[in-house]
């Protein structure tokens, strides 16, 4: 026996729309206590608006994927992108390993391109010089990236 569902009335207020049960609340209170259902100009695309704006922090959160970037590379795109997880993933500091999720999240973020342009030109320079100092370059994990430039 399927039991029959209530009925529910829609109540405009507060420029939203509310379910409210007519059986549970009388008709009186709302009389009462209902907001002026005229919305003001200013007022008026309000709503509107948040959705349209929650709508394109989606939109940026889907097109800035890093799983789905990484899956449109070429396979010489690929490669490099292997070379660098690889090449970077060990900490320079204190040798701990990088975050896998970090590490390809920062090589597709679009405001670190020229930084990782640079530790990809970093990467495959074979330098005399580099190697005569013994210079480890690399990307610092997340316990020394904060000690170093939180202080």
């Amino acid at each position: 026996m399927r039991e029959k569902k209530k009925r529910k009335n829609l109540r405009f207020f507060n420029e939203a729309v509310e379910y409210i049960d007519k059986f549970d609340t009388p008709d009186n209170f709302f009389e009462e206590n209902t907001v002026s259902l005229e919305i003001g100009d200013s007022n008026s695309t309000f709503l509107r608006d948040e959705m349209l704006n929650e709508l394109n922090n989606l939109r940026d959160i889907i097109k800035n994927n890093p799983d789905l970037k990484l899956k449109s590379l070429t396979k010489v795109e690929k490669q490099i992108f292997h070379k660098f997880i690889n090449f970077y993933s060990k900490c320079p500091i204190c040798g701990n390993l990088n975050h896998f999720f970090n590490l390809k999240r920062a090589y597709f973020d679009e405001e670190k391109k020229l930084l990782i342009e640079k530790l990809i030109r970093l990467m495959t320079l074979n330098n005399r010089k580099l190697n005569k100092f013994n210079l480890q370059l690399g990307v610092p994990c997340c316990n020394c990236y904060k000690n170093f430039y939180e202080e």
